[in-house]
């Protein structure tokens, strides 16, 4: 019979929602894009500890790309350091949801006015459905909320409008926390921003900007339920 007080430490072991690292490509920005994603799906709950050595720990790394991780998810209001508390997930603000709902509305209805009426090939955005669709059926929903981050930043590239993206990505994580809180009770809550996507490409396609405005702009309310006050 093993010895409990020799056997590791449950919050030690490494989680199943925390994949390796490329190490062709930089460490400490896939450290905070699988943190910050976590935090999005609840894998790392709200006021959960995130200690930095465990981290690195987790993803065979040193500490210095933790740090680097660290420093942007706190910018981004993901998680907080507090005195004698230690560093946690930051629980869901509303105030943060509210403004993420407001710059991305605004961007993104530019990004779909701006296709609607251009004259790009939209086979790309095919390409990211067919693979949603996939991680819908298997209930993957790591492997589809990258494929969402992935749909909403060719949208941009499309209009032309990078820039547009990294702005948008910046707040689009608490409105996606929301939306997570939102549907927590539903079996299949990916498959509802699936369908979405699946609207939103229909009208784009159809270059009908009236249409894909609106769907853009109701994917992203979707959010406002969460909070108390109207975006």
């Amino acid at each position: 019979m093993t010895n409990p007080k020799n056997a590791p430490a449950k919050s030690q072991d490494k989680p199943p929602f925390i994949g390796d690292i490329d190490r062709s490509r930089p460490i400490g920005a896939q450290i905070y894009e699988a943190v910050r994603l976590n935090i999005i799906l609840e894998n790392l709950k709200p006021l959960e500890p995130i200690n930095e050595a465990e981290l690195a720990k987790w993803f065979g790394v040193s500490r210095t790309p933790v740090r680097d991780a660290y420093l942007r998810l706190i910018e981004d209001g993901l998680i907080s350091t507090q005195n004698k508390v230690g560093t946690m997930v930051a629980p869901m603000n509303d105030a943060r949801v509210r403004e993420g709902i407001i710059i991305r509305r605004a961007l993104e209805r530019e990004v779909v006015k701006i296709i609607c009426t251009g004259d790009k090939d939209l086979r790309a955005l095919d390409k990211i459905i067919a693979l949603q669709s996939v991680a819908v059926s298997h209930g993957d929903y790591i492997e589809f909320f990258r494929l969402d981050e992935e749909f909403h930043a060719e949208m941009a590239n499309l209009a032309e409008l990078p820039s547009a993206w990294r702005l948008a990505h910046s707040v689009k994580a608490h409105t996606d926390r929301a939306r997570i809180v939102l549907t927590s009770n539903l079996p299949n809550r990916i498959n509802i921003a699936f369908q979405e996507h699946l609207a939103i490409v229909d009208a784009l396609v159809a270059r009908d900007e009236e249409l894909a405005q609106a769907l853009v702009t109701k994917h992203i309310n979707s959010a406002i339920e969460a909070v108390k006050d109207d975006a």
